[in-house]
């Protein structure tokens, strides 16, 4: 028997504190549904007890041995799981054998068992208590339980699942536990009889109803005063269901107590003369008189510039003002005048209303007397004098001057000789102010010195003589030689079967060549008739040559190889397989004839690549849990074989999904 680490019960336990819930299976290890030899266990659900707010109800095993079970709780949605509580004799069994955990989720209604032993009927598993939302009796169909179980391992060291039984014994009707006390619902009155119910004990529902009898009228003197304009009565009335059974009428007494009454009508009210009752606050009669309206006077004051006006209305007979504005005062119109004080003149400005004519400001600007003034100086020259003055900035008079005198020009000498072709100079000018004083010419000289350069021509470019000034090696005369052109000599060159010829004139004397070739073009292969120098067969191609009757070259073809047609494949393994998850394997596929084998082009496919994915030379890789068929087939697809590859996930692959995934089955 496989046997289950303490470290994986112990990561287990952590993981149960991070998540809701964890499946038993990821402890207890792989299960096979599919037994036929597997055991058969029954479990029970039965009532504990029951009350109008809650219900418990219990798990137990009555046949057979379970190694793990999960058991989950379906109920009705007027129930809610509160507490699942496991049996002392499981908790004891528990911690007799510590190798294994009891897990609850009240929130899902789901528990788990697993060990490393087997506990055997009869054991009660837990008690589940409900709360009520309505009162309720619980009855089959509220309550369900369902339960998957492993007992042991088979000789692949695999858990087998169980046959589970479970047995529902909760009744198939409610059957209530009368109280023998009786709880008024609907009172008896003088209109109609009453309602009495009975309750359940155990679920809170009505079990007995009965009728109360109807009671008698209870009978009062009711009186109402008589008004002016209303009558009055005496009556005698049921105070439950206010039925009358007598009324005397008391008549009304009409409007006794009147007074007149009378007010003036004002400008905006109207007035009235009325009567009054006293006893009923009622007004009997009214004349209304109209209100007149304000007699009124205007009392007003225009504005100024400086000063506010107003705008008053009066009624003459209430006295009450009717309107009343300020008229703002509108501010001075400023018109300007004025003139700006120069160094010598004085300057004023004026301002004056264009409305009232008010002048509201009048003022002199005084004469300034040269108060922006400034230094300048000016060098004397060879021809001018200079000076020293003060000038005043804003009327630009010459206030004071110092006059410096000309110093006179300082004269500088320059001389250039004559040369053959240019003519020489004599200059004087001021080294001061760069005055030219004197600019005389001495004439050039001419070319009084010659000598004589010889260049014979050649074919393409003319020769020289030319004559030179020995004074100045200025060019004073040049002959032109002419050139005497090429005397050009035939070149022939045969054409072949790749290479072209060519027919070309070189010079004698300067051996260049003309730009005028003629090419003569290659007259290509002159190919002969195909010969086989290698027969083709279905292992290897075959090869034929044909050759140049000029030149001897040739150029080989390959024939293609004997096709034999496939008439049977093979796929290796040659039975359908299992391969873990996540891993690859080479499947070969053999055809037949094995003459066929050199020629053939074999096409591999998936049914489902999601779960085993293959590529062109027949590996495979499996990807997911499940099931694919491998096809090799021919490129025309005229033969085919097919292969089944299962995909399972190893032990060590199941234990990591079922501690990374597994409680998502509890949500």
């Amino acid at each position: 028997m496989k046997k289950i680490s303490l470290k994986i019960i112990a990561v287990m336990l952590v993981v149960c504190m991070v998540f809701p819930f964890v499946p038993m299976w990821a402890i207890a290890g792989d299960t096979d549904a599919y037994d036929e030899n597997a055991k058969s266990v029954t479990f029970k659900l039965e009532i504990v007890s029951e009350t109008p707010d809650s219900v418990v109800v219990s798990l137990a095993l009555t046949e057979g041995q379970t190694l793990c079970f999960d058991a989950s709780f379906e109920a009705d949605s007027s129930l809610r799981c509160d507490e699942i509580d496991f049996s002392k004799s499981l908790k004891d069994f528990a911690e007799e054998n510590p190798n294994g955990v009891l897990l609850a989720n009240n929130a899902t209604g789901k528990l788990s068992f697993a060990n490393t032993k087997e506990i055997s009927a009869p054991t009660a598993i837990a008690e589940i208590t409900y709360s009520k939302v309505s009162a309720k009796g619980i009855s089959i169909s509220d309550i369900s339980a369902n339960v998957e179980a492993c007992y042991s391992f088979d000789e692949s060291l695999r858990d087998v699942e169980a046959n589970v039984t479970v047995v529902n014994g909760l009744p198939q009707t409610h059957t209530h536990v009368e109280s023998d006390s009786w709880v008024e619902t609907e009172p008896a009155t003088c209109q109609h009889g009453g309602v009495k119910v009975m309750y359940c004990l155990t679920c809170g529902e009505i079990c007995k109803t009965m009728d109360t009898a109807q009671t008698d009228h209870t009978k009062e003197t009711v009186r109402v005063e008589p008004s002016c304009e209303q009558d009055g009565y005496v009556a005698e009335i049921c105070t439950s269901c206010k039925q009358e059974f007598s009324r005397t009428v008391l008549p009304k007494t009409g409007h006794k107590n009147t007074v007149d009454q009378h007010k003036d009508a004002t400008c905006t009210e109207n007035g009235y003369d009325r009567v009054f009752c006293n006893d009923c606050q009622k007004v009997i009669s009214e004349n209304v008189i109209l209100a007149e309206g304000h007699k009124t006077v205007v009392d007003e004051k225009p504005a100024t510039c400086t000063e506010d006006g107003y705008y008053k209305e009066t009624c003459t007979v209430c006295q009450q003002v009717i309107k009343d504005e300020v008229l703002k005062a509108s501010g001075h119109n400023v018109v300007v005048d004025e003139k700006p004080a120069t160094c010598t003149e004085d300057g004023y400005r004026k301002e004056t209303c264009s409305v009232c004519k008010e002048v509201l400001l009048d003022i002199v600007i005084p004469a300034t007397n040269h108060k922006n003034t400034e230094v300048q100086h000016k060098d004397a020259t060879c021809t001018e004098d200079g000076y020293d003055r003060v000038v005043c900035k804003d009327c630009n008079e010459i206030i004071s001057e110092t006059v410096i005198s000309a110093s006179g020009h300082k004269i500088v000498t320059e001389d250039k000789a004559a040369t053959c072709t240019e003519n020489g100079y004599h200059k004087e000018h001021c080294s001061v102010c760069n005055e030219v004083l004197a600019d005389d010419v001495i004439e050039a000289t001419g070319h009084q010195h010659k000598r004589t350069e010889t260049q014979a021509a050649t074919c393409t470019e003319s020769g020289y003589i030319k004559e030179y000034c020995t004074d100045c090696d200025t060019l004073i005369k040049e002959t032109v030689l002419e050139a005497k052109g090429h005397k050009f000599v035939k070149d022939v060159k045969q054409a072949t079967c790749t290479e072209d010829g060519y027919i070309r004139h070189q010079c004698s004397v300067c051996k260049i060549y003309s730009e005028a070739e003629i090419t003569i073009k290659a007259s290509g292969h002159a190919w002969g008739k195909w010969k086989v120098i290698k027969e083709p067969t279905y292992r290897s191609v075959g090869i034929r040559r044909t050759s140049c009757t000029v030149c001897g070259s040739y150029i080989d073809e390959e024939i293609p190889m004997i096709v034999v047609p496939v008439e049977k494949i093979v796929i290796v393994p040659e039975e359908d397989f299992t391969i873990y998850c996540k891993k690859t394997d080479r499947l070969q596929a053999n055809v037949f004839p094995e003459e066929a084998a050199y020629t053939a082009e074999i096409v591999w496919k998936s049914s489902n690549p999601k779960v085993v994915e293959v590529s062109e030379d027949g590996t495979i890789v499996a990807k997911t849990r499940g099931t694919a068929t491998i096809t090799a087939s021919t490129k025309d697809g005229s033969v085919t074989a097919t292969r089944k590859v299962t995909v399972e996930y190893s032990m060590l692959q199941w234990i990591i999904i079922y501690l990374l995934f597994g409680w998502i089955w509890y949500l």
